[in-house]
C-alpha cells in the first residue's frame, strides 16, 4: 500500500484529511515541518501533501526544497489558501507536483493523489530523457548551444516531472509545440496520450465540442455522443495550440476545468473527472489581450503558472548552422539526395537572414535546397533571393581592395565596406548582402541608418 504524509497545522483539518485517505494508503501525519521530516526520514513517502502556511520558522515551501533535495522524485502536492496563491506558484517553480486552492473540493483531491500515486508506480517511458536530463545532457530535439536554448532545457528539465501548468510563448514557428512534446514525454504521464488542439482552426461551438465532446443530439448534426479531447488525454498531456484564439465564453469553461478537474460534455449536465496536464502555447501578447478585455485575467494568471519564452531565430543566429546542419541530413535521407554539405558562403547568408518564419521557414528553406542543389554542397545560388541568393559566387563581382586607414572606428569601417560593396555591385542590394554574407534586411536596416546619421540618403546607395 502507498504511504503518502499529509501537513496540516489545523487539527480538525489534518484529522479529516487522514480520514479521507484511511484505507486506500498508510498516511502519516504531521503538524509542522519538523514534525513532517521526522516522518520523511522513519519512513519516506510515495507522496507528501502539505499546507503553504505552517507554523514556526520553515513554512511548506522550506519542506518542498528539503524533499527535493533528498527524493527529486518524490512528488509533492501543495495546499493553498487564496490569499498566498503566489507562494502556490512559486512552489511549482520549485518543483512542487501541483497545487489545490482551499477550500478543498474532496472529490478533485481524491482524483489528484490517486492518478500521482500510480503514476509514479509506473515504470515510465520517460526515464531515458529524464536520466539525460539529470546528467546534463540535451536530449534530441533540443538542437542549439545558444544561452537562450540551454536556459529552455533547464527550465523544461525542472518542470516536467511535475504537474505544473505550463504557458509557452513565441512568435510563430520556435519551436513551442516541441518544448510541449519535450514536457509530456519528461513526465510521470509519458506512457499517457499526449493529445494536441489548434484552438485557432475552430469556431467557437466546434471547439467546445472537440474539447468537451457532446451528447447525442446535442447540436444538428450530433447523430451520436463523443468523447472531447479532455477524455482522450486522460492520464496524459493536452496541448492547446494558439489559447490565446480562445473566445471569452470558452475561457470560462476551460478555467473551471483547470480549478474542479472535470468536464462537462456539451448537452450534458453530469460532470465527468478527467487527469490531464494542460500545456498552453500562443504567439498573442495575452498580457495586451487582458488590457483589451479579449483574455481573462483569471484564466490567464491560472495559464501561466509557469512561463516559457522561446526565442526568436534572429536571437539565437549561432545555432542557425546546427540547426541547418540537422536539417540538411534529415532531408538528404528522406529525398535520398547526395547531399552533404553547405558552402561557407551559404552558411553566411542563413545566418545573416532575419527569418521572420523562425525554425520552421529555416527547415523549409533548406529542405528546398537540398532539392535543388545540383552536387553534393548547397551553394548559394540555391537559396532564395531574400536571403541574397541566386547567385553563383563566381557570377558576382570581384571589385578592388578598399584602403581603410588603421585607427577607424569599426562602425566606420563597415559603413565604407558595405556601401563600397553596394558601388561594386551596381547598386545591387541582393548581391551586396551575399558577398558581404548578412541578410538583406540587415542591409537595408544599416542603409536607413547612414541616411539618419547623414541626414540625407547615403550617395552609394542606389536602387538595384
Amino acid at each position: 500500500m502507498a504511504r503518502i504524509l499529509i501537513v496540516e497545522d489545523e487539527t480538525n483539518a489534518r484529522e479529516a484529511l487522514g480520514e479521507v485517505f484511511e484505507g486506500r494508503y498508510d498516511v502519516d501525519l504531521a503538524a509542522d515541518v519538523d514534525e513532517a521530516l521526522a516522518l520523511f526520514d522513519a519512513a519516506p513517502p510515495d507522496l507528501v501533501l502539505t499546507d503553504v502556511v505552517l507554523p514556526g520558522d520553515r513554512d511548506g515551501l522550506a519542506l518542498l526544497r528539503h524533499v527535493k533535495h533528498i527524493s527529486p522524485d518524490t512528488p509533492v502536492i501543495i495546499m493553498t489558501a487564496y490569499g498566498s496563491i503566489q507562494k502556490a506558484v512559486r512552489a511549482m517553480t520549485d518543483g512542487a507536483h501541483d497545487f489545490l486552492e482551499k477550500p478543498l473540493d474532496l472529490r478533485s483531491l481524491r482524483s489528484l493523489v490517486a492518478s500521482t500515486v500510480e503514476a509514479r508506480s509506473q515504470a515510465p517511458a520517460s526515464a531515458g530523457m529524464r536520466a539525460e536530463f539529470s546528467r546534463g545532457e540535451i536530449p534530441d530535439g533540443f538542437i542549439g548551444q545558444s544561452a537562450s536554448v540551454l536556459e529552455i532545457f533547464r527550465t523544461v528539465s525542472k518542470v516536467a516531472p511535475t504537474n505544473a501548468t505550463v504557458l509557452i510563448l513565441g512568435e510563430s514557428g520556435t519551436g513551442k509545440e516541441l518544448v510541449a512534446e519535450a514536457l509530456h514525454q519528461a513526465s510521470r504521464r509519458a506512457n499517457g496520450p499526449f493529445v494536441k488542439v489548434n484552438c485557432a482552426a475552430l469556431s467557437e461551438s466546434l471547439l467546445e465540442s472537440e474539447l468537451f465532446g457532446h451528447a447525442k443530439g446535442a447540436f444538428t448534426g450530433a447523430m451520436k455522443e463523443r468523447a472531447g479531447r479532455f477524455e482522450a488525454a486522460h492520464g496524459g498531456t493536452l496541448f492547446l495550440d494558439e489559447v490565446g484564439e480562445v473566445p471569452p465564453h470558452t475561457q470560462v469553461k476551460l478555467l473551471r476545468v483547470l480549478q474542479s478537474r472535470e468536464i462537462e460534455r456539451v448537452g450534458e449536465s453530469a460532470p465527468r473527472a478527467v487527469d490531464v496536464r494542460l500545456i498552453t502555447a500562443t504567439n498573442v501578447d495575452l498580457e495586451d489581450a487582458v488590457r483589451q478585455g479579449s483574455f481573462r485575467d483569471d484564466f490567464y494568471f491560472r495559464l501561466k503558472v509557469i512561463t516559457l519564452r522561446m526565442p526568436a531565430l534572429r536571437e539565437r543566429r549561432g545555432d542557425i548552422p546546427l540547426l541547418a546542419e540537422h536539417f540538411r541530413a534529415m532531408y538528404a535521407s528522406r529525398h535520398e539526395q547526395d547531399v552533404t554539405a553547405f558552402a561557407p558562403e551559404a552558411i553566411a547568408l542563413l545566418r545573416g537572414y532575419d527569418w521572420p518564419g523562425n525554425v520552421r521557414e529555416l527547415e523549409n528553406t533548406v529542405e528546398a535546397a537540398v532539392v535543388l542543389a545540383d552536387g553534393t554542397t548547397i551553394t548559394p545560388d540555391v537559396l532564395p533571393e531574400e536571403l541574397g541568393g541566386g547567385q553563383r559566387v563566381e557570377d558576382l563581382p570581384e571589385g578592388d581592395v578598399i584602403a581603410i586607414q588603421a585607427g577607424t572606428s569599426l562602425p566606420d569601417a563597415e559603413r565604407a565596406i558595405i556601401l563600397d560593396t553596394l558601388k561594386r555591385c551596381g547598386g545591387n542590394k541582393t548581391a551586396a548582402a551575399r558577398i558581404l554574407g548578412i541578410g538583406l534586411r540587415t542591409l537595408y536596416r544599416k542603409l536607413e541608418q547612414y541616411e539618419a546619421d547623414a541626414g540625407a540618403p547615403p550617395s552609394d546607395a542606389a536602387a538595384p
